[in-house]
């Protein structure tokens, strides 16, 4: 069953898709165009409740029935939407955006795109320009809506009370909470379906009225137009929205909505050809500009043009008409049962897809390979260092370990172990340049050690509870025992400790490296400490190869180095407490080698010194000889 249809009601979707789509194109000149989705809710919990109603009275209601035309009327565009979007990330986004837009098509899949959003940062954040699946929150919230109305809407028809005071009451809960929320959480307020209910709920109360708003005159219609254009013209992100300030879209639509077109200027307005035409694709149009300016400004490492926002706007204008024609009318005429089993098993194979990629990190070593072009010359700087034939199969009696493997790294293998690098992974990593410099002192360089495991004993002897804890002492006391190794060097990894790190864990960081360094020290080890190297936090091959579509690397290839001694100022203010009293123990600064005046340049020499996001490439490695070196003169 359906009601009798309005051209109005789409000729006001087109005022509606056009302010939102303005707002996202260009927010200088339309800063207040979101309150376009507000609108769309009014019509939509309009619309959804005037069919309800009918087929409540008429005795005729079906929950599935209602749930198969949602199926068919938000699917087929949002499936399509989806596919395309999942096919150009995986050739335009690095690691963690594509990482990002897969928990967001999840979510969006399963229409739960405002709640892991409300996590994020709020929808007026720069950041959210990056995110391509940003706009389904709205979506998610109608859905949400939709699962539990139906239900709702035919107890409060049942029951003796008023229906149109029921929804009022329930309107004006939800209205009050967004007023408050809007006040101490904007992002709640914005995304919890809780505090936009009353928007559908203004349209369900319009629907159930008996006599609509036959009273209102034409100078108040004209008001209300004039109360969209100025809210896009006039509000801005920094308002409280949505709160109170909502209710000027809400209210403008339901006087809008109340009266079905005639002959005033409103009217004939709403009523245009081109206006209906408009509001007939408003959906596909909707889904579709988003993602285009979103997966433009990636590219474009910030806004794009003037030029480029208006072409993609009418791109996806081009896009809507054709999903709308090609996609959601044909799929309309066949059978209802076949399409909505397929639609359904389309949506749930995107959303675990979503998350498979989520749950992978981005895919980034089946991606980067292909996504980040390099040279020959360039690509032996990231070759595992297996490859590169820097780590040989040979077994030995004490490798380094990692989880999956062990790896045995010893500079000269006919000579008995005179100095040894303890450590995480960094440490293996370190293993090249340290062996050079070691090397010159007449000392043959093993490493030994565990991945993600500081090189620490316990702070009192056998008292230690976890693996690295065991692993090390072990080792500690080895090397201690072993009076042909005259030198260790302590290489780990600078974010052991952080800011967060409580007063408790760094004392017991301070105490366990205090035990270790008396170990090596009452055993006459020459030992060095070296401090955090820096980090470039990003695959370092972006600052090397070419990107999609001439994409420019989203990063800064020159560290920062005062920014990142605070990531980790806690190990290295912790550590300074127990060097102190050891005035034995030989400190290496390696960043004085890889960085100059505060700035640590990724590439030097035609090579990366990182191989990854934190560790060295074996040309870094190799500057830690020069280190070694200077700390010995």
């Amino acid at each position: 069953m359906s009601i009798a249809y309005r051209s109005d009601i789409d000729g006001l979707r087109a005022i509606a898709i056009l302010t939102v789509v303005a707002f996202h194109a260009f927010p200088e000149v339309f800063p207040g165009g979101f309150i376009g989705v507000d609108v769309f809710f009014v019509i939509s919990g309009f619309l959804i409740t005037s069919i309800l109603q009918q087929e409540i009275q008429a005795g005729r209601w079906s929950l599935a029935s209602f749930y198969a035309r949602r199926i068919l009327r938000i699917f087929p565009a949002l499936v399509l939407v989806l596919l395309v979007c999942l096919i150009v990330g995986w050739h335009t986004l690095l690691a963690q955006e594509y990482m990002q837009l897969g928990k967001h098509l999840g979510l969006g899949a399963a229409f739960l795109s405002n709640i892991g959003l409300w996590w994020e940062a709020g929808y007026f954040d720069k950041t959210s320009e990056a995110k391509p699946l940003l706009h389904l929150w709205s979506l998610a919230i109608e859905e949400q809506f939709y699962i539990i109305w139906p239900l709702l809407l035919w107890l409060i028809l049942r029951s003796r009370r008023k229906a149109v005071r029921s929804v009022a009451m329930l309107a004006v809960v939800s209205l009050l909470l967004s007023i408050w929320w809007v006040w101490s959480d904007r992002t709640q307020a914005f995304y919890s379906p809780a505090s936009r209910a009353w928007e559908l709920l203004a349209g369900a109360w319009l629907a159930l009225q008996p006599q609509r708003l036959q009273s209102v005159r034409t100078v108040v219609r004209g008001l209300a137009v004039a109360i969209l254009l100025a809210a896009t013209a006039l509000l801005n992100a920094k308002a409280p929205f949505p709160g109170a300030l909502a209710l000027l879209p809400v209210l403008a639509a339901v006087l809008l909505i109340g009266v079905p077109a005639r002959s005033d200027w409103t009217g004939r307005l709403l009523s245009q050809p081109w206006m209906v035409a408009l509001g007939k694709v408003s959906y596909p149009w909707y889904l579709w500009h988003w993602p285009l300016l979103s997966f433009a400004y990636i590219i474009e490492s910030g806004q794009a043009s003037v030029g480029l926002r208006m072409g993609l706007v009418l791109a996806s204008l081009l896009l809507a008409v054709l999903t709308y024609r090609l996609c959601e009318v044909p799929l309309r005429r066949l059978p209802r049962r076949l399409v909505i089993s397929l639609l359904v098993v389309a949506m749930a194979i995107l959303g675990l897809l979503g998350k498979n990629i989520y749950d992978r990190h981005g895919l980034e070593r089946i991606r980067h390979k292909n996504l980040i072009q390099l040279d020959q010359t360039a690509i032996q700087d990231f070759l595992d260092f297996e490859k590169q034939g820097l780590i040989t199969e040979a077994k030995c009696e004490k490798p380094f370990k990692f989880p999956e493997r062990e790896v045995c790294l010893l500079a000269h293998a006919d000579k008995p172990v005179s100095a040894v690098v303890l450590g995480d992974s960094h440490a293996m990593h370190a293993f090249w340049g340290l062996a050079k410099a070691f090397d010159g002192q007449g000392l043959n360089l093993a490493v030994r050690g565990k991945g993600a495991c500081v090189p620490v004993m316990a702070a009192k002897p056998g008292t230690g509870t976890s693996e690295c804890e065991h692993h090390m002492e072990a080792t500690l006391r080895d090397i201690a025992a072993d009076s042909r190794v005259r030198a260790v060097a302590l290489v780990f990894r600078g974010r052991y400790l952080t800011e967060q790190s409580s007063p408790k864990e760094r004392q017991d960081f301070e105490n366990k490296l205090d035990a270790t360094l008396a170990l090596l020290q009452s055993t006459g080890k020459q030992v060095y400490y070296f401090l955090p190297v820096v980090e470039p936090g990003f695959d370092p091959r972006l600052c090397m190869g070419a990107l999609p579509l001439g994409r420019k690397p989203p990063y800064s290839c020159v560290i920062d180095k005062t920014a990142d001694d605070a990531k980790s100022e806690a190990v290295r203010a912790s550590a300074a407490h127990v060097l102190a009293r050891w005035p034995q123990v030989s400190v290496v600064d390696p960043n004085t080698m890889l960085c100059r005046e505060g700035r640590c340049p990724i590439l030097q020499d035609g090579h990366s010194l990182f191989k990854d996001e934190n560790h060295l490439s074996q040309a870094g490695s190799m500057r830690l000889s020069e280190s070694l070196n200077a700390a010995n003169h």
